[in-house]
């Protein structure tokens, strides 16, 4: 499906059946400013409350090897709504439309956190306790508005310690289009 806007732009639509019935969205070019990450993984993060990606060297190396059988792990203790980058899903935000303002992303680049088991399952768990139990929309308008001070009193509102414990892990807080505040 193909529509015309004003000075002979063009834009181009797509019709995709889901489990819950028909969705129309809007394609867009992979060079086009406004894809972001938050295009690439909208299939996924249509069904879940957080989505967990890894990134591997493809190198086979031994961090490679660590990260994986710690996310199978995870991933076997953790229900099917939790799919390393640790993204906010779109379910609860379904029927509102309100997912714009409130995804984004937790990131861990750390070769310290990514090579020692015990700090990788830390930082999953803290990270997706962060996506589960904290308002998405504030956690996003800290980042938009690069709050960083705002972001950690966020989370030590509701435990200290977690706040605490997050920052030593490094992560990175982003926004698709590229907003991000680095933590530690």
């Amino acid at each position: 499906m193909t529509t015309t806007e004003s000075a002979g732009s063009t834009t181009r639509w797509r019709l995709r059946r889901t489990e819950s019935g028909l969705r129309l969205g809007q394609l867009r070019e992979l060079r086009s400013e406004a894809f972001t990450w938050a295009d690439l993984l909208e299939g996924s993060l249509d069904s879940v409350h957080v989505f967990v990606l890894y990134f591997p060297s493809r190198f086979g190396l031994p961090v490679d090897d660590v990260v994986m059988e710690s996310l199978r792990l995870f991933g076997g203790a953790t229900p099917k709504s939790t799919s390393l980058v640790l993204v906010t899903g779109l379910v609860e935000h379904a029927a509102s439309g309100a997912a714009a303002d409130s995804l984004y992303c937790i990131s861990f680049a750390d070769s310290a956190v990514l090579t020692d088991r015990a700090s990788l399952a830390a930082a999953v768990n803290i990270a997706h306790e962060v996506l589960v139990r904290f308002d998405k929309e504030e956690i996003a308008s800290y980042i938009r508005s690069q709050k960083i001070k705002a972001l950690l009193a966020a989370i030590g509102r509701s435990a200290g310690s977690l706040r605490d414990e997050i920052v030593r892990l490094h992560p990175k807080f982003s926004l698709p289009g590229g907003f991000s505040i680095e933590l530690g």
